[in-house]
């Protein structure tokens, strides 16, 4: 009976060396009267052990449980017993929350463009870099069309190549029933079946492999299926292109979606363009308006790569190159760089380019506004530390260990942000269909309910309960027992400078976002507003027709004819261009008398002689066209044209002849530099012919009554472009579209620029009021020994004042070196004022000032009978 341990497999282990000690010690006694009875005396005794008290005694699982409960019930008995204070806090961690979760599903929409192909990362699209005497002229998003072709056949990491062809035309659609459905249409790419191999676009009608494969077959969008055919089949169906050129609808893919970085309603087989052309389209080394793509093989070294191409080019190409001092680099750019990276001229969509650096900055906001919100925290539970410095003692004398005081702050912590985690993600919910329209994006709702962002919020969650916890806890557990409960505990300078500190750190990032936003919204404003060079007001766009024979010119005479004869219309005129629409059309340009190889690039267009004067463009010399002239031989050039071109002044270039588009022309005037595309690109050298055009009829009107205006000139467009849709827009609102996601931008930069202002203000507003609650009884003797509540109210305010004006001495060093980075990225730009930075830091002083004194004030005018009445 020496060994019963067996017997005792339900005792705890801490415990079964005693029992089993006491049992054997009293069965030896039993034993020396009777042995049987021992035994069953034994048996018994361990029977009598089996139950609870025994079998739970000290188990560390049910201690855990306890000890959880209790600190949990401790931690909402203090929550609810410190209702401001709790209220401020889970109204910071909330909002904080919510502005950051927000702020990061925008960056990470706008980093999914393009994301949605497979092998997204091995796809890169083909920069077009042009060379002439050495020097880099322009830097294009648009390529030559037999790159592509010599990079397959020179280069085995290349596994697939691609192009595409911007086109724009009027498509039209014969109905059963005889009716003509026409409308003139942008959104249009010749492709190669490659195409849709290499890019995952999804079909929903048709065979991907060969409805682009052949001439004259065409792959349209639902939207357009929609639009043209109702709810009709439109598979094998007819379509004519300009009214003359057929082609057989031969798929419908999904419409494109948003986070595309190029958009289209219709794919036209290539083999269509390459007939065009006389193949003009695949070997053409002069002509870049095709957008090429190439797929690398997984593991390709692209760097190397780079480096093969260009020696390859060089060996095949160099010689002509050199004989026309001229030279081609063809870049290979990735395609998931495109959207925040790449500005370069034609990119597909510029309207929607975004910069990266600034897309960025939005996540050091989200980073500043959780910081301020954890910082609250801390401050508001450090502050309150002495209050609670008793309670400490207390469980320090009764047993309780510093770890278990940890433990019990942390889970305060734990409940305040779960709390917090919960509005915020209530907030997130409710705002998220506002937000989108805020961003500009439509930004898709299922981001809620991705893996990501769930991952996103538990990280979020557990770095603010261990960041806002963690310091308090050591803090409060720290407090030794004596020292509290005699009440010789101090105030700690350290916890003070550690305080100061951090409202330093959260008031410097909301000066330094104020600069930022007030700097953003002056650069937006002075782009939109500045002086353009051109008049862009009360100007009606219509599209010209697309279908047109011999005889255009003549009938546009008449039509501009009978339109200026409607009320409220000052002048028509035709352009190949229009202010805000970015000219694709290029071609070398050179003085007669210089050599071949002195050959420059410039943009190009055509106008009639009412296109100056109607768009309030100066001529600085010379003259305009005139209909009373023959300008068919004579071009007019822009002052950044004349100046590349090597005239020191406009009146130099009169009479020069210059070779352009192959042709012998001479200057006959030079006019005044107008920004062609937004001020956030530079004037570009423009050469301009004469004669009419069918692009773009610009209207002036001087009435506001445009709904009458389109009415009156529909009749004659009918009458002179039958067979044509009349489609007009307002150049305003055309030319400011370049601007909308930067408005955009300046506004969600102000919203979270307020919430994080306003999130520090709470955490303020609760450390002054409970400061001012600490000094009460120092208030009340003040104001007995004759001090004014104004004196009172500025002693208090003091203290905070001091770090919110270091905050701005921080914070205006760093905003100027980072504000002025960003504004150097604009080729026309505001400066940098000073008042700036003076109206930042007064905004944030007067809230500070309004937070504290708030609260000090409310201390002050209480009567010294009520504050000292204990005394």
């Amino acid at each position: 009976m020496n060994d019963i341990s067996k017997w005792l497999f339900f005792v705890p282990g801490q415990l079964r060396e005693e029992i089993e000690g006491d049992l054997l010690q009293r069965f030896e006694k039993d034993r020396k009267k009777s042995v049987r009875r021992a035994k069953l005396r034994l048996a018994w005794n361990i029977i009598r052990f089996f139950r609870p008290s025994i079998i739970l005694r000290n188990k560390i699982k049910i201690r855990r449980s306890y000890m959880i409960r209790n600190y949990i019930k401790i931690a909402f008995r203090n929550i609810l017993k410190q209702k401001s204070y709790s209220i401020l806090n889970i109204l910071g961690l909330s909002l904080g929350m919510a502005a950051s979760l927000l702020i990061l599903q925008y960056v990470k929409y706008e980093r999914s463009f393009d994301t949605f192909h497979e092998r997204a990362e091995d796809i890169y699209r083909i920069q077009y870099n042009g060379y002439h005497n050495g020097v880099l002229n322009f830097e294009s998003a648009v390529a030559v069309p037999p790159i592509t072709t010599f990079l397959k056949k020179n280069f085995p990491e290349v596994e697939e190549t691609t192009r595409t062809f911007p086109r724009s035309a009027v498509m039209s659609y014969q109905d059963p029933s005889g009716d003509l459905i026409a409308f003139q249409e942008v959104k249009m790419q010749f492709a190669a079946p490659s195409f849709l191999e290499m890019f995952n676009f999804r079909i929903i009608e048709g065979d991907r492999k060969t409805c682009l494969d052949g001439g004259n077959k065409l792959a349209i969008s639902q939207r357009a299926a929609k639009k043209y055919f109702g709810n009709d089949d439109p598979i094998g169906k007819q379509m004519t292109m300009n009214n003359d050129l057929p082609f057989e609808v031969s798929a419908v893919f999904e419409d494109v979606p948003e986070n595309s970085h190029i958009h289209f309603d219709f794919l036209l087989s290539y083999a269509t363009l390459n007939k065009w052309t006389d193949d003009g389209s695949e070997i053409s080394w002069g002509w870049y308006d095709f957008y090429s793509f190439v797929r690398l093989r997984p593991g390709t070294d692209v760097t190397a790569l780079q480096a093969k191409i260009d020696a390859q080019l060089e060996k095949e190409r160099g010689e002509e190159w050199r004989k026309a001092n001229a030279s081609q680099q063809f870049i290979l750019r990735p395609l998931l760089d495109i959207h925040l990276n790449s500005h370069l001229l034609y990119e597909a969509e510029p309207k929607d380019q975004r910069d990266g650096d600034s897309i960025y900055a939005l996540s050091i906001i989200a980073f500043f506004i959780l910081a301020i919100a954890w910082i609250n925290y801390i401050n508001l539970a450090t502050a309150r530390s002495l209050n609670r410095a008793n309670e400490v003692g207390v469980r320090k004398v009764m047993g309780a260990i510093r770890s278990q005081l940890i433990k019990q702050f942390l889970t305060e912590s734990f409940i305040m942000n779960v709390i917090g985690c919960v509005l915020a993600l209530i907030i997130v919910r409710l705002s998220w269909h506002s937000f989108s329209q805020l961003s500009g994006w439509n930004i898709p709702l299922a981001y809620i309910y991705h893996p990501e962002f769930w991952i996103m919020v538990l990280s979020l969650f557990a770095m603010g309960t261990i960041l806002s916890g963690f310091y308090p806890a050591i803090v409060l557990s720290s407090f030794r027992p004596v020292a509290v409960l005699k009440g010789k505990l101090m105030r700690s300078s350290g916890g003070n400078i550690l305080r100061k500190s951090l409202v330093v750190f959260q008031f410097g990032a909301s000066v330094f976002l104020i600069i930022g936003s007030i700097i953003v919204y002056n650069q937006i404003q002075y782009m939109k507003n500045q002086d353009l060079g051109v008049k862009l007001d009360q100007t009606m766009i219509l599209k010209g027709p697309g279908v047109i024979d011999s005889l255009f010119s003549s009938k546009y005479d008449a039509f501009k004819n009978e339109i200026v004869k409607i009320p409220g219309v000052k002048s028509i005129t035709s352009s190949s261009t229009i202010p805000g629409d970015e000219i694709y059309w290029t071609s070398n340009i050179r003085l007669f008398t210089a050599p071949e190889t002195q050959n420059f690039i410039t943009a190009g267009g055509r106008i009639d002689p009412d296109y100056i004067p109607s768009y309030g463009i100066k001529v600085l010399a010379g003259r305009n066209f005139d209909r009373h002239f023959n300008d068919d031989d004579n071009v007019l050039m822009n002052e950044a044209l004349s100046k590349t071109l090597g005239f020191k002044q406009p009146e130099d270039a009169l009479g020069k002849k210059v070779i352009f588009m192959d042709d012998t022309l001479e200057v006959v005037g030079v006019i005044e530099d107008y920004h062609q595309m937004s001020m956030k690109d530079k004037v570009a050298p423009l050469a301009i012919l004469a004669g009419n055009t069918s692009r773009f009829f610009s209207v002036k009107v001087e009435t506001e009554n445009y709904h009458s205006v389109v009415d009156a000139i529909t009749d004659p467009w009918n009458s002179f472009f039958p067979g044509n849709p009349i489609d007009y827009f307002f150049l305003d609102e055309f030319y400011n579209r370049q601007y909308e996601k930067d408005d955009r931008f300046g506004q969600v930069f102000t919203l979270f620029t307020v919430m994080a202002i306003f999130i520090a203000s709470l955490g303020l507003f609760g450390l002054a009021s409970f400061m001012a609650l600490q000094r009460t009884k120092e208030i009340g003797i003040r104001k007995v020994l004759g001090s004014s509540v104004s004196g009172i109210v500025m002693l208090l305010a003091r203290g905070f004042l001091q770090p919110v004006i270091i905050a701005n001495l921080i914070a205006w060093p760093l905003a100027w070196w980072v504000m002025g980075r960003w504004l150097q990225s604009f080729p026309y730009h505001i400066s940098v004022s000073p008042l700036f930075f003076i109206i930042a830091g007064l905004v944030v002083t007067v809230i500070a000032f309004v937070s504290v004194s708030s609260q000090t004030l409310k201390a002050a005018m209480t009567k010294p009978a009520e504050t000292l009445k204990y005394e």
